[in-house]
């Protein structure tokens, strides 16, 4: 798929002369310095006799692991005008190549992952197999053969890659998609790079040559231009005669088209210019500056030691100014709202620009903006002042661990000699790795203060973009130049707030608290649970942490029910109240002293609410456990009054009812349709929000904590952590009323409807098909409809892809009080195109729901089921299946060890074909079927 990358060209880096430095800092840097380093020994690289490249490495990896990649120097920069387009098609079709083996059905049956990217001047293909043999490398080898060398060209199958292709040119995310685009064309004004037209691109593929596309794979899908790259634990030899076998017999044509040539028209001089542009967001209608700094990427390719001594410079620079800045941002009114170190710009300059970016709110007083833009600046420009020993010494050691991590794994190894492949970057040696830290650990603060100093001058290579500023305000290049040079000629020191935060020992009375616990026990799956004397219930779950990063990691989940639901308008404002305390300080602490503590004790506390619960989360190591109760404490005792917490509270709240971003933007619309007395925040809702209104709600809210059930996942041992926490538990307040108000649930209408959401500022449809129907609530039912649902996603998936980016199927349950369970499609379309593509998605349930699936397939996915089972529950990382899990369970007074111990056997022993099916032929029904499709606002005549 279309990914721009870390790519470029040999050629042209290595000619290009290197920036001049300052006379101390060239001493470092001999001659030697700027002499390639040369490719590790330990891998096997050679050229066959037609130019093929290969690289093969022998690892010690995970469960017989192995990675091979198939390289062409050849993506977007290599097309024609009329073939605009034609390199990412030639890339989807090639994964799809039909071939007498289909090799695609294989390798997915073997457990083999497949992938490819089209960059700007390489296209890459992908191919990991998690437990390697023989004979799946063998299949492996023979996927890269067909990829590289054996395209055929299926009518069909370039009918449906051009689909895929147009539908992945849409996004998911129109209004960030939008906003990316205008800055990115302002950013490309001042520097001579030729760029492919997104219009031009959709005509190609729409109004397909197929002899033009045939072209550009008979032009550049040529050996000399190909590498193959394996690592893993495989034997040397008999992958170098695996790769003789396979492309020793492709042929170059007589008539080559020179590859460096095309190179050189691409190579970037930034011209050294400011720009000043402005423009109107009808979304995000804040006023606001952002000012774009762009810098040439020394980590864009490293050939030489001194490449990788200007990386260091650069990547020590960001790192220390990416960490003042947010000390600076840590403040009600600060100088600017965002420090971005690599801005998603840098991608249109095919990674040799490094943007950077910060972003100055200009709301208030129009008269003002010169006044905020200048206090922006110089904060700017104090960022890189006075650079000290210490943040030096600290960005050392971040660089040296990434330095470590850079050749330890498979994948990163595979993706080193590709790009030594493409453009000749580095792969060192250990012992070149050594003298690398050995340079890291020579750099002076001097050498990188003299980096920062370049960095801030505001008067080069800085875009200044003005939105939603009248145009009598905007401040004119004079006066932009004036302030620059005003702020470039005088000498500024950082200055950030003072943010220490301490808590007293005090904040948790613990006398004549009953801190005894009820009778507890433990299930067979290690599930502990607890009833305190004040009602609170207590759920423990240890599991294995993933890796030593989680080690003795807890989290912890409180929920309540919401008694009224969110039905109840009266519910908004204890809602919020419940929010606020997640963004204020609490006491004397602001949220920004309250955010560094949280950072320095290395914890998370986050209070929230779903659709039907009153949430809180937390995570916390088990010797900061202490320090994440007495901040718990804190915030529900006291909290925060100052008024500057509750204005930023209001403004942040207001802007994220605005700005519609994210995948699911509409989804608020469906669930309008659905509930209509749905209470959702609105700006008329919150402008009728007090601070007075407000703490009210807070401390009402926070001093009943009935009804409240905790549970405790992670990396302890439970009945020492039961004696931790029982005691802060057992003093959360809890009131004595009699009685459980049961939560109002949202019934699910089953009939049948079809909704149009009309929207502003798309430029493409989205649809989501709902397909209700009541199910039986018990274990083996619920492992039959994971299966017909991951049927339907893979009928979804295949089908639609002709036109959409990422169509998919999935279920949940809506109503699961009423049992009812939906199945769901959603995709995005080309405007005009939606409707047949709602007809396909319908042809497929249909077919499913005709045909069920074979004996092969069912066989197949049970075992996947299972792997993904038992992988979730045996440990826990970034994702921890445990609390939501227990969360439902507990709602649904189900018994979780039943679901975990029943699953896997029921879906090993006890499902068979003709069950699946008859479940595939009832629960597949159109009897409910509910349509709503995503369209533009209609204009209005």
């Amino acid at each position: 798929m279309m990914a721009i990358k870390k790519l470029g060209w040999i050629v042209v880096i290595i000619i290009t002369k290197l920036i001049t430095w300052e006379t101390s800092a060239q001493s470092l840097l001999t001659d030697s310095f700027d002499h390639p380093i040369p490719l590790d020994s330990t891998v096997r690289h050679g050229t066959l006799d037609n130019g093929f490249t290969y690289y093969i490495k022998k690892t010690q990896g995970p469960g017989k692991e192995v990675y091979m990649k198939l390289a062409v120097k050849a993506g977007s920069f290599f097309e024609t005008r009329s073939q605009e387009g034609y390199a990412h098609l030639l890339e989807h079709v090639a994964l799809n190549n039909k071939n007498s083996m289909d090799l695609k059905s294989m390798m997915k049956n073997a457990g083999m992952f497949t992938r490819g990217q089209t960059g700007q001047i390489v296209t890459k293909y992908q191919l990991t197999i998690p437990n390697a043999n023989k004979e799946k490398i063998v299949l492996g080898m023979d996927a890269l053969k067909s990829w590289g060398g054996k395209i055929t060209f299926d009518e069909f199958q370039v009918h449906v890659q051009r689909g895929a292709v147009l539908g992945e040119m849409r996004t998911k995310d129109p209004y960030r998609d939008w906003l990316n685009k205008r800055y990115g064309k302002i950013l490309m004004q001042n520097v001579e790079f030729p760029m492919n037209s997104d219009e031009r691109v959709i005509k190609n593929i729409k109004d397909l040559n197929l002899d033009a596309l045939k072209e550009f794979y008979n032009d550049w899908y040529r050996p000399d231009m190909q590498a193959a790259i394996i690592v893993g634990d495989i034997d040397l030899d008999s992958i170098q005669s695996l790769v003789e076998k396979n492309f020793l017999d492709l042929k170059n044509q007589d008539d080559r088209k020179d590859y460096e040539d095309i190179l050189r028209r691409f190579s970037i001089q930034l011209e050294g210019s400011n720009q000043y542009e402005a423009f109107k967001d009808s979304v995000d209608t804040g006023r606001r500056l952002t000012m774009f700094i762009k810098e040439k990427n020394y980590d864009y390719n490293k050939i030489s030691e001194r490449d990788h001594y200007h990386m260091f410079l650069q990547k020590m620079v960001n790192y220390i100014v990416q960490k003042r800045s947010q000390e600076f941002q840590k403040q009600y009114d600060a100088p600017f709202s965002k420090y971005i170190t690599n801005h998603t710009a840098s991608n249109r300059f095919n990674n040799q620009v490094l943007v950077s970016a910060i972003e100055v709110n200009l709301n208030g007083i129009p008269l003002a903006i010169d006044k905020k833009i200048s206090a922006a600046l110089t904060a700017y420009k104090s960022l890189f002042s006075k650079i000290t020993n210490q943040e030096v010494q600290e960005a050392r050691i971040a660089l040296e661990s990434e330095l470590t991590r850079a050749y330890q794994n498979n994948f990163d190894l595979a993706e080193a000699y590709l790009e030594n492949f493409i453009r000749g970057s580095a792969v060192p040696s250990p012992t070149r790795q050594g003298k690398l830290h050995n340079l890291l650990s020579e750099i002076k603060v001097s050498e990188v203060q003299r980096f920062a100093d370049k960095k801030s001058n505001l008067l080069k290579n800085k875009d200044f973009v003005f939105v939603n500023i009248p145009k009598g305000h905007l401040p004119g290049r004079k006066k932009m130049n004036d302030i620059a040079q005003h702020i470039s000629g005088k000498a500024i020191f950082f200055n950030p707030p003072i943010l220490e935060m301490e808590l007293p020992d005090s904040i948790v009375n613990f006398r004549h608290v009953d801190s005894t616990v009820n009778e507890h026990s433990t299930n067979l799956i290690g599930i502990t649970r607890v009833k305190l004397n004040n009602d609170i219930e207590v759920w423990l779950k240890p599991s294995k942490p993933r890796s030593s990063e989680f080690k003795n990691q807890i989290e912890l989940l409180g929920f309540r029910p919401m008694a009224t639901g969110r039905t109840n308008k009266n519910i908004t404002p204890e809602i919020m109240a419940h929010s606020y305390a997640s963004y204020a300080g609490a006491a004397g602490f602001n949220k920004f002293q309250v955010a560094q503590y949280l950072e320095k004790h290395n914890l998370k506390l986050h209070f929230a609410a779903d659709d039907h619960d009153f949430l809180i989360e937390g995570k916390f190591k088990e010797k900061n456990l202490e320090d994440f109760f007495n901040l718990l404490f804190l915030k529900i005792q006291e909290p925060d009054k100052d008024t500057a917490a509750f204005s930023s509270w209001k403004e942040k709240e207001k802007t994220l009812n605005s700005v519609r971003g994210g995948s699911d933007f509409f989804r608020d619309e469906i669930n309008k349709l659905w509930y209509p007395d749905f209470t959702l925040f609105s700006e008329e809702i919150l402008d009728t929000i007090s601070q007075d209104l407000l703490l009210r709600k807070y401390k009402k809210h926070f001093a009943d904590f009935k009804n409240y059930t905790f549970i405790l996942t992670g990396d302890f041992n439970s009945e020492t952590l039961l004696k931790q926490v029982k005691k802060y538990f057992a003093k959360l307040p809890v009131s004595g009323q009699e009685g459980y108000l049961q939560p109002v649930s949202r019934k699910f209408d089953l009939r049948k409807r079809n909704d149009t959401i009309r929207l502003k500022n798309l430029d493409q449809a989205f649809a989501e098909i709902y397909y209700p129907v009541k199910v039986p609530i018990d274990i083996k039912s619920q492992a039959i409809l994971d299966i017909v649902t991951l049927a339907l996603n893979e009928r979804i998936n295949v089908r639609l892809r002709i036109g959409s980016y990422s169509p998919r199927a999935s279920g949940y349950w809506i109503d699961k009080k009423n049992n009812i369970y939906t199945l769901f499609v959603n995709f995005d379309s080309e405007l005009g195109h939606e409707q047949n593509m709602i007809e396909y998605a319908e042809e497929e349930f249909m077919k499913l729901h005709k045909t069920g699936v074979d004996q092969d397939w069912l066989d197949a996915t049970i075992n996947l089921l299972i792997n993904k089972h038992n992988q979730a529950i045996n440990g826990f990382g970034y994702f921890n299946f445990w609390p939501e899990y227990l969360k439902e369970a507990i709602k649904n007074k189900e018994d979780p060890q039943d679901w975990i111990l029943q699953y896997p056997s029921l879906l090993k022993n006890f499902i068979s074909l003709e069950e699946v099916n008859e479940a595939i032929r009832n629960y597949l029904s159109v009897k409910n079927q509910q349509t709503f499709l995503v369209l533009p606002e209609e204009m209005v005549q």
